[in-house]
């Protein structure tokens, strides 16, 4: 299987082209790991929780009604909201908010992340023009949302947000995120004859138990009036046995189900997360980008204990659905999204129907030429080759030409962006690759 590149490996690497870009993109990463540090919470690199993680996945897929997704980011329990399928993709589906004022102070929130976060903490959003230009230029929505802030803490226009939208999209899934605070039998019932299919509650394990009890009344509630009512909550890695307690409870209610998040430390409140114990999760990223999810860093222990929580779930035969989003998952729609374009790819790239990435194998240095004396004499013109940039790129179905040969090969993962109104390919990172690792099935 495709290796990854490390400092204490990379010196096996013998071609010296190969092996300068690879340390390339090393260092960009441990600049990166340096940035991160300025913000006060440090890796946690010296544990061994990866390996843990890796033995709660292997326990998960073997359960019977436990499913892996999303290349191990996700992990359903018996169901997954609609509203979650379509995230993975990211297509047909809008995000909505009204402002982003918010009763509540979350340690965890990642909301001044958000571009313009001032701008839309002293001024509403004009979501009716939203919707509306949505409509009018014929795009379909198969999903809408009203997220906030606390979008309750406007309720006339939370109702009138549904209510539109289900005039405009008839057919959508219409879901509302909020604590529960400040919902009451009068407004649910609005919610719901505005349309409302799906309400999800904020549990934080920080709240105390009659604050946490009185969600948990409001939950119940919403039951009365609502067809699918569920609890979207971070993980946090020192509460899995009073998250434990939470699930059985929450499963005495009857809820459709949960969404349990990976907890991220959003650049602020260092000294919040230093507090608790927390340190960031290391390695951060699998691939290293930009990602439009503003929520920070993964927090070290709380994919551990989310797993725990699935497989508990599991074991205990809960009712429930439960759904496991790592922070990787959610980058998934943006990956789908940006490099989804079939027509405006080199033929020596695919698109992953696994991770949404697009890749290549590439060689360098003599290796490349080699490469392009056997594809030229099999007159096999499907490659890319760059002599003064020391490689060649070739399609992984055409890597068979090679078996045999003693050449050092690189998986290339890479997006599309938009640079001045074209489209252009950036590659990410590189894994050392086998000739009998390049099946595209399996990239």
């Amino acid at each position: 299987m495709p290796e990854e590149i490390t400092r204490s490996n990379i010196s096996r690497i013998r071609n010296p082209v190969f092996r300068g870009y690879a340390g390339m993109y090393l260092d960009i990463y441990e600049d990166f790991l340096g940035q991160v540090s300025s913000f006060g919470l440090p890796f946690d690199t010296a544990s061994s929780l990866e390996a843990q993680i890796q033995g709660e996945r292997a326990a998960l897929k073997t359960m019977s009604e436990v499913t892996a997704r999303s290349e191990d980011a996700s992990f359903v329990y018996r169901r997954i909201s609609s509203a979650c399928e379509a995230c993975r993709q990211g297509i047909n589906t809008l995000t909505s908010h009204i402002s982003f004022r918010c009763h509540r102070s979350c340690f965890f929130c990642f909301n001044p992340n958000q571009e313009n976060y001032e701008g839309h903490l002293a001024q509403k959003n004009d979501w009716l023009a939203e919707l509306k230009a949505y409509h009018s230029a014929g795009q379909g929505l198969t999903h809408i949302a009203l997220t906030g802030g606390e979008p309750l803490l406007h309720p006339e226009e939370a109702a009138a947000f549904f209510r539109t939208a289900r005039e405009l999209y008839p057919e959508s899934h219409l879901r509302l995120y909020t604590s529960g605070d400040l919902l009451n039998e009068l407004l649910l019932a609005e919610l719901r004859d505005a349309g409302l299919d799906e309400i999800r509650f904020s549990c934080k394990m920080e709240d105390t138990p009659e604050m946490r009890n009185k969600v948990l009344d409001r939950i119940s509630l919403a039951k009365a009036y609502l067809p699918c009512v569920m609890v979207e909550m971070p993980v946090m890695p020192d509460r899995e046995m009073q998250m434990r307690d939470l699930l059985l409870r929450l499963d005495e209610i009857g809820i459709w189900g949960i969404n349990l998040l990976e907890l991220c430390f959003p650049y602020h409140n260092a000294q919040a997360f230093r507090t608790r114990g927390f340190f960031l999760r290391y390695p951060p990223y699998r691939i290293l980008y930009n990602f439009w999810y503003a929520g920070g860093l993964p927090v070290a222990g709380s994919e551990l204990i989310a797993l725990r929580l699935v497989r508990f779930a599991a074991e205990k035969g809960l009712s429930l659905g439960l759904h496991y989003c790592s922070l990787e998952n959610k980058n998934f729609g943006q990956m789908y999204q940006q490099n989804h374009h079939p027509g405006l790819i080199h033929p020596t790239l695919f698109f992953s129907e696994r991770d949404y990435y697009l890749k290549t194998v590439k060689a360098f240095g003599t290796d490349a030429a080699l490469v392009k004396r056997i594809f030229d004499k099999h007159r096999n013109n499907r490659y890319l080759y760059q002599a003064q940039a020391g490689y060649i790129q070739i399609h992984p179905q055409d890597v068979s030409l090679l078996q045999g040969r003693n050449v050092e090969l690189a998986l290339s993962i890479n997006v599309l962006e938009e640079r001045e109104g074209e489209r252009v390919t950036r590659e990410l990172k590189l894994l050392r690759v086998t000739p009998c690792d390049c099946d595209p099935q399996m990239l």
